[in-house]
């Protein structure tokens, strides 16, 4: 699952963010973020929206998408 960062600053804060969290991060590109996880499963999907709305507090001007 590819995730892009708005501000490639927050790239490296993101993947140790995730990785702090139990995930496999793998910063893939100055924006991007890999993380390795089966996707398909709704429980995964759940837990990287919820993690993802505690990086929207904690760094509001730093936004990601989902590819």
């Amino acid at each position: 699952m590819q995730l892009t960062i708005s501000d490639p600053a927050y790239t490296e804060r993101l993947a140790t963010f995730l990785e702090s969290l139990g995930q496999s991060a793998v910063v893939a590109g100055p924006a991007q973020v890999e993380l390795v996880v089966d996707d398909r499963s709704e429980l995964v999907r759940s837990e990287l929206r919820i993690y993802l709305k505690v990086w929207g507090v904690l760094y509001p001007d730093a936004k990601v998408t989902v590819d």
